[in-house]
């Protein structure tokens, strides 16, 4: 057996190797020094959103004191997520189209949970996405519901904010945006929800199937008051809340299936020809529109409907399972887009190359091209625990 002798390093060759290390650790020109990083690094927005981003309203259910709006680029793949704003318990939110913020009416109580309640309506920067400004709303009335775009509206371009109040008697209060005051709280009684009609006023969807129609002076006072008559059957087929806006008309879905388009570009709301979303065939499989964010619009003139087979009476927030598409200049569908995970709420970008997103039943949105209905990217706000129930696109 041969053994292998092992040749020792000399003490000369164990010091040139010492001082070659030593050497490649601190030569200058091995290492460049890196700058100091800046605490906290906080990047702006641009004071003007992107007509691919998409207001994103959490309501966090598990837990509904730090609600939350999410700022999202649904065009992207990656750095989607642009940042957020906290909105408090049942916050209702809505962007401005006149200037560089949003607006958020919201809730606290001083425990937390209880105590004393304080009803904000908050001024957001675009770009910094910091509070500007505070405006208390003082008769702590503001409507504590799900997330609904009608809660709160901006009429005259955006000089007025409009909130729903909800004790159960239903009021609005009318806040200047440029002075930063409350003016007003209108009485609506049996009457729900803000729908913004005329140069200066609103119209709200009453229990017997109306509509009343309130023209404001510049004090936040009412003007004018018309009570539109009964022009739809709340038993027979009521209908939804929800609304598509396109050229100041307003289309309101049925629960069985029709349009019912509302002319709200004057002081009184102006109900016109009700028409039929289904065909013959779709109406013997029971169609129907169903979710809760169910309808979007886009200025070309086509709406978006989440619909659902098998209807039955109860299903109006069963969701969907297929997107139409219709052409509101020619009453008809023109578009079925499949949807891959079935659907709660949509919105349409409003920009030429729009976007369709989609909640879906795993709290994540899907993000469609409505021209070749196929399925573009999912994007994730908070897994499971998220509740991106109402989306807003940028206008």
């Amino acid at each position: 057996m041969v053994s292998k002798k092992i040749r020792p390093v000399s003490a000369l060759s164990s010091a040139l190797f010492s001082a070659l290390l030593l050497c490649s650790v601190f030569s200058p020109t091995s290492q460049a020094e890196l700058p100091n990083d800046t605490v906290p690094n906080v990047l702006t927005l641009p004071e003007a959103h992107p007509e691919s981003w998409l207001y994103v309203q959490d309501m966090n259910f598990w837990g509904m004191t730090e609600g939350k709006v999410i700022i999202l680029d649904i065009a992207s793949n990656t750095r989607n997520y642009k940042g957020q704003v906290s909105t408090g318990f049942f916050g209702s939110f809505i962007p401005s189209t006149e200037r560089n913020e949003m607006y958020s009416a919201e809730t606290y109580y001083a425990r937390g949970t209880r105590g004393a309640r304080t009803d904000v309506l908050s001024v957001w920067d675009n770009a910094t996405l910091s509070v500007k400004k505070e405006i208390e709303l003082p008769h702590k009335k503001r409507a504590q519901t799900v997330s609904e775009k009608n809660a709160t509206q901006l009429i005259d371009n955006d000089k007025y904010m409009l909130v729903f109040n909800f004790t159960p008697a239903t009021s609005v209060s009318v806040i200047d945006m440029l002075e930063h005051k409350v003016l007003n709280d209108v009485d609506i009684p049996g009457c729900s929800l803000i729908y913004p009609s005329g140069k200066r006023g609103f119209s709200t969807l009453c229990a017997d199937g109306s509509m009343l129609s309130i023209q404001l002076d510049e004090q936040g006072k009412v003007a004018s008051e018309t009570r539109v008559p009964s022009f739809f059957n709340v038993d027979e087929d009521p209908l939804f809340e929800k609304y598509a806006r396109i050229n100041n008309v307003g289309y309101f879905p049925t629960f069985h299936g029709y349009m019912q388009p509302v002319d709200l570009s004057g002081p009184v709301a102006k109900p016109q020809e009700k028409w039929d979303l289904l065909s013959a065939s779709e109406r013997e499989q029971n169609w129907r529109p169903g979710g809760w964010q169910i309808i979007s619009g886009h200025p070309d003139g086509r709406v978006f409907v989440l619909m659902h087979k098998d209807g039955v009476n109860g299903s109006h927030k069963d969701g969907g399972t297929e997107v139409w598409v219709y052409d509101t200049k020619q009453h008809k569908k023109i578009k079925t887009i499949p949807l891959e995970t079935h659907g709660i709420s949509l919105e349409v970008t409003k920009g030429d190359e729009a976007l369709l997103a989609v909640t879906n039943a795993k709290m994540m949105l899907d993000v469609y091209n409505p021209k070749s209905a196929k399925l573009e990217r999912t994007l994730s706000i908070g897994g499971d625990n998220a509740n991106p129930f109402t989306l807003t696109a940028v206008e």
